[in-house]
């Protein structure tokens, strides 16, 4: 279930990233490229950074619920920074 919820979300970010690349005028596949590095940044430094740390040995033992927890927060993670260096700096460029 989790894992179908990133792929949305992956599919979601690189759909918005290739029309915004195409309205303006700039590079589709690398903006789109860019947008899935970005999320998958997001996602993987809140996974293995933040929530490693703040969680010390129930990252890897945790029940059902945590992991639920942790996978959606890494997802919703990685979609704020995408949304982010979108507006930030993707809009800029054009």
């Amino acid at each position: 279930m989790i894992g179908a919820i990133s792929a949305l979300a992956i599919l979601l970010i690189a759909y918005w990233y290739y029309k915004t690349a195409e309205e303006l005028n700039l590079p589709v596949l690398a903006w789109v490229a860019g947008g899935v590095i970005v999320y998958y940044a997001g996602f993987l430094i809140w996974m293995h950074v933040v929530l490693r740390s703040l969680l010390g040995g129930q990252f890897k033992d945790h029940g059902f619920l945590l992991g639920v927890i942790m996978d959606l927060t890494a997802v919703l993670v990685g979609m704020a920074l995408a949304a982010l260096f979108r507006s930030k700096i993707m809009l800029k460029k054009a």
